[in-house]
């Protein structure tokens, strides 16, 4: 997977579409709340106390899976992050 990262020209070109487009008050979804579901990227440090997070295995049908895939290199991120995205918005949208 081939990573982009954004140059000088792309910073230049979404500066002038904000200055062009400015976001609107109905667009506004406000406060972003930390639910905790956001991992640090790389391993703690060996004397950082911080232990293991738990894993699971999920089994995706192949079309699911592919679009998982298609999101995550769009948005340049790990599928598991694009997964636990998904289930923490469930669980936000389905209390128990």
């Amino acid at each position: 997977m081939t990573t982009h990262r954004p140059t000088d020209a792309d910073y230049d070109a979404m500066a002038a579409d904000y200055a062009a487009n400015p976001l609107r008050a109905d667009e506004v979804i406000g406060p972003i709340e930390h639910t905790g579901a956001i991992l640090r990227m790389g391993r703690p440090a060996k004397d950082s106390g911080a232990g293991k997070t738990p894993s699971t295995t999920v089994r995706l049908p192949a079309d699911i899976k592919v679009g998982v895939d298609a999101r995550a290199a769009a948005e340049n991120v790990k599928s598991a992050e694009i997964i636990r995205r998904a289930v923490v918005e469930y669980l936000e949208r389905h209390p128990a």
